[in-house]
């Protein structure tokens, strides 16, 4: 995956032209059926992620209800409430109990990379939908993930604010008890810091901090230009409500799925938070490839980032079982998910390594009268 690139390059790409349909030919059911698991929040304050990745599921159901062969899939769901314990319980039962061809992830990095410590021992392909740590594949060859990582998030944040916004100075956010706050802030700053840009204040913030006032009057002394936020939603709003009471608007910047979340739960805050820009899988707005227009016209529920990797990561799942002779046999299912070429995407093509990477196009947003705006695509 490219790590660095030139700003002419960033918003040279911004247009798409959609690739090939994908609608392969399915033969009359079977009656075989093959198992696939679920693991994500379906209740607790991220369950959003796995009920509208629920839902991109079932509508990628709706497209291709068989499999080449005429097997039908059988969903099993797992709510792990977003806790790595019950991500390796969910882990762990369904290893014991259900003879499961693959598993889809919709939950965060530390209950993936909790998971990922472990899957060789259960030999089950996952695939991860959403956690974005660059660790989750480097302790695992059965784990792999759909998404971008954080290398290559937070390289490509980095350069937009430097060389796009020509922002100088920055305050960096973290909870430091989160694998992905962490990493990802970590990230920023790397790069940001090498191509000339001042960290001017770093801060550690968690559901615990209650002085997020006091934090922000602190910092607003210090002036920074932009507030890089790579931590929960709640705390974004949190910052920005004492930012406005002070009467300062500094531009804010979060990580992947922040918008989409906030769009969701927080409709009553979003005249503050009006102009915030942030990185994600998709964007309302943005070009469709003919296979992301069908799905778009078939899904009913929420158009969302969760729920577009749900359509995403299924389709890809089934193209991984088509090309197995025998759909149950995980390590075929496991070799074919890391010999994703090319996949059309939702918005773009998706290519998954022999080491679970994936190659895929990042966006820009920022929320613009209420709505998301889409800004720029990066490959």
């Amino acid at each position: 995956m490219k790590k660095t690139f030139q700003l002419a390059f960033l918003i040279s790409i911004v247009l798409w032209a959609g690739g090939c349909d994908q609608r392969p030919a399915v033969s009359p059911p079977s009656g075989k059926t093959i198992k696939v698991a679920i693991i994500a929040p379906f209740s607790g304050p991220k369950q959003i992620k796995g009920e509208q990745g629920l839902a991109g599921i079932e509508t990628a159901r709706k497209l291709q209800p068989y499999l080449q062969n005429g097997g039908r899939i059988e969903l099993i769901l797992e709510d792990d409430e977003n806790s790595p314990l019950l991500s390796v319980k969910a882990l762990e039962k369904l290893a014991a109990k259900e003879k499961v061809s693959a598993i889809i992830t919709f939950s965060d990095s530390d209950p993936v990379l909790a998971m990922a410590a472990i899957a060789d021992v259960h030999k089950i392909p996952i695939l991860v939908a959403t956690a974005t740590h660059p660790e989750i594949t480097r302790r695992s060859r059965y784990v792999s993930q759909l998404c971008f990582d954080d290398n290559f998030q937070g390289t490509v944040a980095a350069l937009f604010v430097r060389d796009e916004l020509l922002i100088d100075k920055v305050a960096v956010f973290r909870n430091p008890a989160n694998a992905y706050s962490s990493y990802l802030a970590a990230k920023f700053e790397g790069k940001f810091t090498s191509i000339g840009g001042e960290i001017i204040a770093r801060i550690d913030v968690s559901p615990g901090t209650d002085d997020v006032s006091k934090i922000v009057k602190s910092l607003y002394a210090k002036t920074p230009e932009l507030l890089y936020l790579p931590v929960r939603a709640e705390d974004v709003v949190r910052i920005s409500k004492e930012s406005h009471k002070l009467g300062w608007k500094p531009k804010i910047m979060g990580g992947d799925g922040l918008i989409p979340y906030i769009l969701t739960r927080y409709r009553g805050d979003l005249k503050i938070l009006d102009g915030m820009l942030a990185t994600d899988f998709f964007v309302a707005g943005i070009p469709l490839t003919p296979f992301g227009k069908r799905a778009k016209r078939e899904h009913k529920g929420p158009k969302s980032t969760f729920a577009a990797l749900g359509v995403e990561g299924f389709t890809l799942l089934l193209d991984a079982l088509n090309r197995c002779q025998e759909p149950e046999d995980r390590e075929c299912v496991n070799h074919q998910i890391r010999s994703t070429s090319n996949f059309t995407g939702l918005a773009g093509s998706v290519t998954i390594g022999p080491d679970g990477k994936a190659q895929r196009p990042l966006f820009i947003e920022s929320i613009q009268n209420g709505q998301s705006q889409f800004i720029v695509k990066v490959y």
